[in-house]
């Protein structure tokens, strides 16, 4: 099933906001690298959203979703950034506040960020890296696999298992095209990670779990099901039933979640058919679960973080 693109509801227009900033992740007790967010766009193309995507929350207003179109400054901004030394990371994900691909059939910006960091990271040995996180298959991932690969850019496909993919993720490409789009990437030299996430209850993933582990990523992430305050009453009741909601935290941030057991257990056989092959960890986490499943947390690597060093363990975040 190839994705469901919605370019009228997008708006096209120039952007006057900083396209690279620092990002502290929230909440601060979960681990959770801090990364420059590229916004290159707000919302998704798209469409439906998934059903538990966290730009429903009416923070985002995602109403109205739009992709810049001043692309030369968004462009010169990021060559400016890859210059920087001395950065408290070198990620710049370009999938925080949007599909990082699913603009690209109407506002291609790709093709120049693939050969910019060709040519001022990976040529000049710099860590400055691009981080791209898609829901897209075979046919969003043209840009790339149409170019030679960049060591400076890593590809992460977000999956689902297939049942709950055509349950929840109803615009988003099929599972077996986002897994396609990422073997084809990878035999053609690209680095490619994978997310399942959000793992939802009810549902088996040691089918998805074996696919992925088939492929050998050079790292794959495992999340749950959560919802922040804003996203929560979005929820459909039968998503939203089985959370525990976040607890009142004198100005923080919390997340509703599954109970920590059930968490454990959702993540276990995951985790045991895919740690064997590739690096393994979680996607907004809590300590005590990285500890329940023996990851070592102050040292096991995610998807939002390029290398090994980058992220001095698990420190909260300011709020």
């Amino acid at each position: 099933m190839s994705a469901i693109k919605n370019e009228s509801a997008v708006a096209l227009e120039e952007s006057d906001r900083p396209f690279v900033e620092l990002l502290r992740t929230t909440p601060v007790e979960t681990i959770c690298p801090n990364f420059f967010a590229l916004d290159h766009a707000r919302g998704c193309g798209f469409a439906p959203l998934c059903s538990y995507c966290y730009l429903k929350d009416p923070y985002y207003d995602n109403a109205r979703s739009s992709a810049a179109t001043n692309t030369e400054t968004l462009l010169a901004e990021v060559r400016e950034w890859i210059a920087k030394d001395n950065l408290e990371t070198y990620v710049a994900n370009a999938g925080n506040l949007s599909d990082s691909l699913s603009f690209e059939s109407f506002r291609p910006v790709m093709g120049g960020l693939i050969e910019l960091f060709r040519i001022e990271a990976e040529a000049k040995g710099r860590p400055h890296t691009l981080l791209l996180v898609t829901k897209g298959g075979i046919e969003e991932c043209a840009p790339l696999l149409e170019r030679a690969p960049c060591r400076n850019i890593i590809v992460s496909f977000s999956v689902n298992c297939r049942e709950a993919q055509v349950d929840y993720e109803k615009g988003a490409a099929s599972t077996d095209s986002r897994l396609a789009a990422a073997s084809e990437l990878k035999k053609g030299g690209w680095r490619i990670r994978i997310r399942i996430d959000p793992m939802i209850l009810g549902y088996d993933y040691a089918e998805i779990a074996r696919d992925v582990a088939r492929l050998v990523p050079e790292r794959v992430t495992l999340g749950a099901l959560r919802a922040d305050p804003g996203l929560y009453p979005c929820l459909s009741p039968e998503l939203r039933k089985p959370l525990v909601p976040a607890p009142a935290m004198k100005g923080k941030y919390a997340l509703a979640r599954y109970p920590f057991e059930t968490r454990v257990e959702l993540y276990r056989r995951a985790a045991d058919i895919i740690r064997p092959v590739c690096s393994l960890g979680l996607c907004e986490e809590t300590p005590d679960v990285w500890k329940a499943l023996g990851f070592d947390w102050q040292h096991t690597r995610c998807n939002c973080e390029a290398y090994p060093g980058h992220h001095p363990g698990f420190v909260p975040k300011k709020t």
